[in-house]
């Protein structure tokens, strides 16, 4: 498996100085509107997150698809997730609670990723410093 390093200094810093929808802004791959949270860098860093998981979670063993690799992508996926419904929310209490939910979310992947590589499923031990880097 390839290494993936997240920095987590980012989850309070990055949920300021958005708006909802743009439509100058257009994303072509899925739709017409932009929503505020796509400007994320966190929520971008999350997203990355989520598609090298489903893609080195390819390689766990066939009996672990309804275990292992279900609890990865749930996880990885619920991250994204509560950074986006976070910034729909209107005060600051319930952004920094969903945020600590995506971050909680985070923690859980973690902690999915060592399980997996103490089963010897993974060579290497993923880490939550560095500037974000694959590294194999």
């Amino acid at each position: 498996m390839k290494e993936f390093e997240f920095v987590d200094e980012e989850w309070y810093a990055d949920i300021q100085g958005y708006s909802e929808v743009t439509e100058s802004e257009p994303n072509q791959e899925y739709s017409t509107r932009t929503y505020g949270f796509e400007r994320l860098s966190v929520w971008k860093r999350a997203i990355e997150f989520v598609e090298w998981v489903y893609t080195e979670s390819k390689n766990l063993p066939s009996e672990e698809k309804f275990h292992l690799t279900s609890q990865l992508r749930r996880a990885a996926t619920s991250v994204p997730s509560n950074i986006a419904e976070g910034t729909s929310r209107s005060t600051n209490k319930d952004k920094i609670h969903f945020l600590n939910i995506a971050y909680s979310s985070l923690i859980e992947l973690i902690n999915h990723l060592v399980i997996v590589h103490r089963l010897g499923y993974m060579d290497q031990r993923i880490t939550l410093q560095g500037e974000g880097e694959y590294r194999s």
